[in-house]
């Protein structure tokens, strides 16, 4: 057996098409991150937009009322855009003219030759001042001034409000009021950083979890609505987590399959490289698998191999070991070459020892070792990879053709997003349990969440997809054993 997987591999690592397949792949890999890294600094407000606004706004007559609006919105975008321009693109400056000052701006423009635009002039000029005198502790002191006078606004009309609508003001207050302290109490300054990213994350989601929790006091949640309330609940305790603690900046909350995880964008591109690159561990091991029982026919070689004193079932299975050998190889370089290129890009000082996840068992915020953790979702999305390449492997053995043994693999691939977002949103379509796409990626299942698709749970998913793939091979030995050469 042994020398017959070793001659299955000889072949293998002859042909040219898999070490193409692999170098686009590391290829895609380092074209990804240079644009991640290109890209990952953006502004609302670039610098060419006050020249675009300036142009839009000499063809337009500002007495005109049927364009007064627009002019209002193009003469505001443009007073915004010379604003920032005097900062840096990442400045905490230009996040308050972005969040804040625009709406400042939007008002003075509207107000124009009326006698309010005084106002709202003296309060842009106050806002300019305060931004030149880089001190955003001033505007956090302010807002949390204004927060407190809203909760005491709202506390005085107590007795004249419904419960629920003076307890859901208060309680949003009290969150933008928390945001606030935490920003002063852990020194996260307004910008484009990761800590203030989490605390808007944390704001808003927290939101949405309230909302759905109070919804849930009045009826059952919907399935679908308690899948969308993990997102809020991972979101929620993974940022307060990160702010409480405060983690290092270079951390931050990025989704991989609807499961947020903390982690530095090194180790983020690193665990998601086997999803990242699913196309390519697909292609490599569908044409590998749907031409190593095939090009024997077509070449001819079959009869040679079958003259060896070997059972025809010793050699399927050597060549199906083969399969998964590469199999193996190929997830090995996707991991080695995207620790490599996300090093050089990012730097390897920004690989950091674990991952921190929420776990819905525990209910808790825990922390596992990149590695492992690379290692478990590796695991989890392998019985696509191994599905699919076992499909390619017995069209390999039924039809004896090459180009119908890869074409259909790859056509189900595309076509499996389809079939899940049919059995997801269709009532009709729970059938579809039983079909192995909405089961082959266990990722789903991970620290105790609950799969988009209700009907199926761990078990069921890891039943399916072992019958799909003891039913193709039992399937595939018992063509290989019956097929006919005396032709060939």
């Amino acid at each position: 057996m042994i020398s017959l997987i070793k001659n299955e591999l000889t072949k293998i690592f002859h042909k040219k098409s898999l070490y193409i397949i692999l170098l686009i792949a590391l290829g895609f890999m380092i074209l990804g991150g240079i644009l991640s890294t290109f890209f990952k600094n953006t502004n609302m407000f670039d610098d060419l937009d006050a020249e675009l606004y300036r142009q839009e706004l000499s063809s337009l007559n500002k007495n005109d009322p049927d364009y007064k609006q627009i002019y209002t919105s193009l003469k505001s975008n443009l007073e915004t855009a010379e604003l920032s321009k005097k900062y840096d693109r990442n400045s905490w400056q230009r996040y308050i003219i972005n969040n804040k000052g625009s709406e400042i701006i939007y008002n003075m423009v509207e107000k124009e030759n009326t006698p309010e635009y005084s106002k709202f002039k003296e309060e842009y000029d106050k806002l300019v001042k305060s931004l030149d005198s880089n001190d955003w502790k001033n505007f956090a002191n302010q807002e949390l001034e204004e927060i407190n006078a809203q909760i005491k606004e709202v506390e005085q009309q107590k007795n004249l409000m419904k419960k629920d609508d003076y307890e859901n003001q208060i309680e949003n207050l009290n969150d933008q009021k928390q945001v606030v302290e935490w920003r002063l109490e852990k020194d996260i300054s307004y910008g484009n950083s990761n800590k203030n990213s989490m605390l808007e994350q944390w704001l808003q989601e927290n939101n949405a979890l309230r909302t759905m929790k109070q919804q849930e006091k009045g009826q059952p949640l919907k399935y679908s609505e308690k899948y969308g309330l993990q997102y809020s609940t991972e979101t929620v305790n993974l940022s307060e987590y990160a702010i409480k603690n405060n983690l290092d900046e270079k951390v931050a909350l990025y989704d991989f399959n609807n499961r947020k995880n903390l982690v530095t964008e090194a180790d983020s591109e690193l665990i998601q490289c086997f999803s990242d690159s699913s196309l390519f561990i697909i292609i490599a091991v569908v044409v590998i698998a749907g031409t190593i029982v095939s090009e024997e026919f077509n070449k001819g070689t079959v009869k040679l191999l079958l003259v060896r004193p070997y059972k025809r079932i010793k050699i399927l299975i050597a060549k199906f070991i083969a399969c998964l050998v590469v199999l193996a190889i190929t997830y090995m370089f996707i991991a080695i070459a995207q620790f490599i290129m996300s090093g050089i890009i990012h730097g390897f000082e920004n690989y950091t020892s674990n991952v921190f996840i929420y776990n819905y068992n525990s209910n808790s915020v825990e922390q596992i070792g990149v590695f492992k953790y690379l290692l478990q979702t590796g695991v989890a999305v392998l019985p696509q990879y191994l599905l699919l390449m076992t499909l390619a492997f017995t069209l390999s053995v039924l039809f004896v053709s090459s180009p119908i043994a890869i074409a259909l693999p790859l056509l189900g691939t595309m076509g499996a997003n389809i079939i899940n977002e049919i059995a997801y949103n269709f009532e009709q379509a729970r059938f579809l349990k039983f079909f192995v796409t909405p089961n082959w990626d266990l990722s789903i299942y991970m620290f105790g969440k609950i799969p988009a698709f209700e009907p199926i749970s761990l078990p069921f998913s890891i039943a399916i997809c072992s019958v799909y793939f003891i039913a193709m091979i039992v399937f595939s030995l018992f063509i290989f054993n019956k097929k006919e050469i005396k032709n060939i």
